[in-house]
């Protein structure tokens, strides 16, 4: 059995970072409020009475965005 000699921290530059982590702006999350609410009142008003929790699920994970 070969053992592996492998460091788990270990120095990175800025460019390493930034490729690691899918990109310099790859951590920026949103929260659009207007898109949720609009998702949450359209299934109030179109929907039948009261929100199931998935629905409520579906409308958050809408409202959430990556990046710019």
């Amino acid at each position: 059995m070969q053992a592996i000699n492998n460091t788990l921290f270990t120095d990175i530059t800025v460019e390493e970072s930034a490729t690691v982590s899918g990109g310099t702006y790859g951590d920026i999350v949103n929260f659009n409020l207007n898109k949720y609410l609009f998702v949450l009142g359209a299934g109030v008003v179109f929907g039948n009475p009261g929100l199931t929790a998935d629905e409520v699920q579906f409308g958050f994970e809408n409202a959430i965005s990556l990046g710019w």
